[in-house]
């Protein structure tokens, strides 16, 4: 762009020489013009988007991360969830980002899962904004209710930049596996003798999900409120969200006293047995996303809220509030 502008206008000036004799006034301007540091500035700011780094600092009842909200708030708690995060994103739309999250339960801080997201971003075509990103969950093997049950998550989309009213599509694919271990104590009959034995049973859990979102938005942006140097903008979402959930569970089962019991009298003492279910691709929910963005130079706050309204029949509640509270600093 820098290229372009400058080219112009060394055209423009040239050309006007050969319809008019140059005076000193004329070279004068030009080498001010050469000299100005300002001027240079202006043609540099109108180079690509520069690199930056993130610092953020967020707090709400959102268990989890990523773009997906229909799969990353399928269990928000009333627990209060803090997640200091980092992240560089360079001006080609390539980024990286790690967050820590922390969960206040029993009046303490205690860490559940780490989130490592790369991403890609595209936002230089007049048509459309893209993205493209992925994100691994390091987490404990066992199960915790408060972390997410999926271990991986890829998600893109398309918003389209011209109506006023913007549509746009996503795809999430998200996948987990997770364990949880019950020690059972029971009494049974060994040689005309009642012996208590100790047993573990061992359920992993493997879980997925696709979703494929249709949405609508419009950003409100207010420039200069409070100085030159702020902008607020609210965006809100209209979302219609479908897709599929699988799961399947599978138990093992072990004892100290195995050699005198034989499998199949283990397996009438298993409280659990294996399961599975595959779900149909359907119309899942209604969501709505407020997000409102207020930054002062490098600094910003960003309060957010999502309400998803669950349509299938359900025994479980179909109304989810989940809530968002960021301030964070780019530089």
């Amino acid at each position: 762009m820098r290229g372009v502008i400058s080219f112009l206008f060394f055209s423009i000036f040239f050309f006007s020489k050969l319809y008019a004799q140059e005076t000193r006034s004329d070279k004068e301007i030009m080498d001010s013009l050469l000299q100005n540091d300002e001027f240079l500035k202006m043609l540099d700011k109108m180079d690509d988007v520069q690199s930056y780094f993130r610092i953020n600092a967020g707090i709400g009842n959102r268990l989890s991360g990523g773009n997906n909200k229909a799969v990353q708030n399928l269990d928000p708690q009333n627990e209060l969830v803090f997640t200091p995060s980092a992240g560089y994103f360079h001006k080609s739309g390539l980024s990286l980002s790690f967050a820590v999250y922390l969960l206040n339960a029993n009046s303490s801080l205690s860490f559940y899962q780490y989130a490592l997201s790369p991403s890609y971003s595209y936002s230089k075509s007049k048509a459309v904004n893209a993205l493209v990103s992925y994100v691994h969950y390091f987490k404990e093997s066992r199960y915790n209710g408060s972390a997410s049950p999926f271990d991986d998550q890829i998600y893109a989309s398309i918003i389209f930049k011209k109506p006023y009213i913007k549509p746009g599509i996503s795809v999430s694919y998200s996948s987990g596996s997770y364990k949880e271990i019950v020690n059972v104590d029971t009494t049974v009959i060994i040689l005309n003798r009642p012996t208590l034995i100790k047993y573990t049973d061992t359920a992993v859990t493997n879980v997925s999900s696709f979703t494929l979102s249709a949405s609508i938005e419009h950003d409100f942006s207010f420039y200069n409120l409070f100085s030159k140097k702020d902008r607020l903008r609210f965006t809100p979402q209209l979302s219609l969200i479908s897709g599929i959930n699988d799961y399947s569970v599978t138990h093992n089962s072990s004892t100290q006293l195995y050699g005198l019991y034989t499998k199949r009298q283990l397996k009438k003492l298993r409280r659990f047995q294996s399961s599975a279910g595959n779900g149909n691709f359907e119309i899942q929910s209604v969501g709505l996303d407020l997000d409102l963005n207020y930054s002062f130079g490098k600094f910003y706050i960003e309060p957010e809220v999502y309400l998803d309204y669950y349509l299938p029949k359900s025994d479980d509640k179909a109304f989810t509030l989940v809530y968002n509270f960021n301030i964070g600093i780019t530089f």
